[in-house]
């Protein structure tokens, strides 16, 4: 998380601070609606939404501190009405949606040899949670790529502590499962914290 006193100013309307929180949290926001939706259209239109309400709405959120938690809670509420409103996108990824997350997934031929081979695991991790069912999607994404704990990701989705951790365990499962049929293993660290840096 930023510090504070980023967020303190963007209250008092401090635009410099306002556009040091939009650039460090830009990619986060992106690369989460992104992986929820499959779209990367959609994905853009979540990201522009959802600094606009936080624009509008920082001056109201009581405790700084949350604001991680809060912003992720604008992001999933934005990325849910989508899919309620274009249900097609919570089925499967297109091809060429998944091959246009350019921002996140760009491939560096300049990288050491170990770099590249991690970028594309990194990358083949990505396109199998896009594939899962949008409810452990959701979870794995907020887990694992954003580092909430259970009861953080409970509170940005209005769930149970219980209903969060049984979509983690069964989307554990589902991911070790594509990542098998991609010739992968899970990744080691996936007990806990971030699966592949932020």
């Amino acid at each position: 998380m930023i510090e504070i006193d980023y967020i303190t100013k963007a209250q008092r309307g401090d635009k410099q601070a306002f556009k040091f929180i939009f650039t460090s949290y830009r990619q986060k926001v992106y690369r989460t609606a992104f992986l929820v939706l499959k779209d990367y259209q959609y994905a853009e239109d979540v990201v522009q939404e959802t600094f606009m309400q936080v624009y509008l709405k920082l001056d109201k959120l009581s405790n700084p501190v949350a604001f991680d938690k809060w912003l992720y809670r604008i992001t999933m509420n934005l990325c849910i009405e989508v899919i309620r409103k274009h249900k097609k996108i919570s089925l499967e990824a297109s091809k060429e949606d998944l091959d246009v997350d350019r921002e996140n997934l760009v491939i560096d031929m300049n990288a050491p040899e170990s770099k590249l081979i991690e970028k594309e695991q990194q990358k083949s991790i990505l396109k199998c949670i896009s594939e899962l069912p949008v409810k452990h999607r959701a979870v794995l994404i907020l887990y694992y790529y954003n580092d909430f704990d259970v009861k953080e990701i409970a509170e940005i989705l209005g769930s149970m502590e219980g209903t969060v951790k049984s979509r983690l365990f069964y989307g554990r499962r589902l991911l070790k499962e594509a990542l098998k049929a991609e010739g992968l293993d899970m990744p080691e660290n996936t007990d806990g914290g971030v699966m592949y840096g932020n």
